[in-house]
């Protein structure tokens, strides 16, 4: 083994412990049942822990909405984002630098003062404490993510195929579906894993606009971190992470394993 392949080796060992830790810390915590200082490891493991998060009333709820918001969410962004991006990628009069600018915009506001202000608005039109008001606040703190990875997908597949198929004869829609849809799956399966977690994670905005009368995983997870339970807030980070891989695998199998165009 030469010098670089060992260096390489030793950097994937080196990331691999730095993801692996806290995943680890997170088990230990969650099946420990007596963990206290100076020990290094828990002098009681067990599944109380579990038990206790299992029998939470709001638990189950509490997953099905983050889940439902975040899907939800992630259907939207995706709806606005591509016929968006593809002509933000096209069009000649607005400079590309302003766009990004834009696309942005929502990133670089404050986002505490973009959420309360849009609560009052959501207050006027009586979207607080309702799903819809949830999924419009996350759509628009999750589109820019969406919108820069499809508008790099739409300026790295360009115009040629599809200005081919058009002299060709072959109509908008089946240009979309035929040819574009099976170029642009990678960046449709970034996007969407990405705003997807991005939509699971979300707590100022759920917490403001859903009015404490939805609950998700964040609202639950948090309060247990910052009043030091750990094994409990441990254990639904786990459930957090496990819920977030299940739903990134779905939109990965419902956009990439639809196959379209020609097969290579």
């Amino acid at each position: 083994m030469n010098a670089s392949s060992k260096k390489s080796s030793f950097l994937v060992g080196i990331s691999a412990g730095l993801v692996l830790f806290p995943l680890i810390l997170l088990v230990l915590w969650s099946f420990s049942k007596k963990w206290l200082y100076p020990n290094v490891w828990p002098q009681e493991m067990g599944i109380s822990i579990f038990q206790q998060m299992s029998n939470e009333p709001n638990f189950l709820p509490a997953s099905l909405n983050s889940f439902v918001i975040a899907s939800a969410t992630t259907i939207t962004s995706l709806l606005i984002a591509v016929p968006a991006a593809r002509y933000f990628a096209f069009q000649r009069t607005i400079s590309q630098r302003l766009i990004e600018v834009i696309i942005y915009l929502p990133l670089i506001l404050p986002a505490i003062a973009v959420i309360t202000s849009s609560q009052v608005l959501f207050l006027q039109l009586h979207l607080t404490g309702t799903f819809g008001g949830i999924i419009l606040i996350h759509t628009y703190l999750c589109l820019p993510y969406a919108l820069q990875i499809l508008l790099e997908s739409y300026r790295q597949l360009g115009e040629g195929y599809s200005l081919t198929a058009q002299s060709l004869g072959a109509k908008p829609w089946s240009i979309f579906w035929q040819i574009t849809w099976s170029l642009l799956r990678p960046g449709l399966t970034a996007a969407a894993s990405l705003v997807f977690i991005v939509s699971f994670s979300q707590y100022l905005p759920t917490f403001f606009i859903g009015g404490g009368r939805i609950v998700t995983l964040p609202l639950l997870l948090l309060p247990y971190a910052n009043n030091g339970r750990f094994g409990l807030a441990s254990s639904y980070s786990l459930v957090f992470l496990g819920c977030t891989m299940v739903g990134v695998f779905i939109f990965k199998k419902a956009i990439g394993g639809i196959q379209r165009g020609t097969k290579r």
